[in-house]
């Protein structure tokens, strides 16, 4: 069985009290003029990709998406990803752990569970320049780090959630595939595995956690979203 490396997300240059982590950067400026070439590895954070433009290909969880224009991704804590971007691409790629942005208003809270079990969605140019123009903004904030930045970084994160769950229709027929309860219980699974990734690696543990009879009584479609991330 191989191995996953797990990623943890660095303070940038001291900038973050305590455990809080944020950190967003252009993809141009990663790439430059060379291949971006990530191997298969997980961490303990989550991770927005928006490519403006460019091409190559992003794994995640064992699941291989074609990168193109207007592409984004949205990764929560816990999954497996590989990616392979080629030089000249642009864009915009956000790190953040849940001490820097797990809110705990309710429906904010849900919205960030909904966006992060989205992890792939490709946009029309329009469409895609709506969430770019939001992360333009948080990149403005996080760079000149004017007073109050990371209030203005949250607020501008939990409008982003919005307006990434309200693309495409793949994960509106999802939710009314599963049925509500299914679907409740498996983004509570997925807030535990936030929070336990370290010292919790098998399926069972979690249902211990959850008091789940057995994993069968999960519909096939959320048990199916469970199995790559354990390999």
């Amino acid at each position: 069985m191989q191995k996953i490396p797990i990623r943890q997300l660095g303070r940038s240059q001291e900038i973050h009290p305590s455990a809080e982590r944020f950190k967003i950067r252009r993809i141009e400026d990663i790439v430059g003029d060379r291949d971006l070439v990530h191997g298969l590895h997980r961490h303990n954070f989550f991770f927005i990709l928006a490519v403006r433009n460019g091409e190559g290909t992003h794994e995640i969880d064992f699941t291989s998406h074609t990168v193109r224009d207007n592409s984004l991704f949205f990764l929560r804590p816990g999954q497996v990803h590989q990616l392979y971007l080629k030089a000249g691409s642009s864009g915009y790629l956000a790190e953040f752990n849940t001490e820097f942005y797990n809110p705990k208003e309710p429906l904010s809270n849900q919205r960030l569970k909904r966006a992060s079990s989205k992890n792939f969605c490709g946009l029309d140019e329009t469409r895609f320049a709506k969430l770019d123009t939001i992360l333009a903004s948080i990149f403005n904030e996080y760079t000149l780090r004017e007073d109050a930045y990371e209030e203005m970084i949250r607020s501008s994160l939990k409008i982003f959630c919005i307006a990434y769950t309200r693309q495409g229709s793949n994960y509106t027929e999802n939710r009314v595939a599963t049925g509500t309860y299914a679907q409740d219980r498996f983004e509570d699974f997925l807030g535990l595995r936030e929070k336990h990734i370290a010292t919790h690696k098998q399926v069972s543990e979690y249902v211990d956690l959850m008091n789940l009879v057995a994993l069968s009584a999960w519909p096939d479609a959320v048990s199916h979203s469970m199995v790559g991330p354990w390999r």
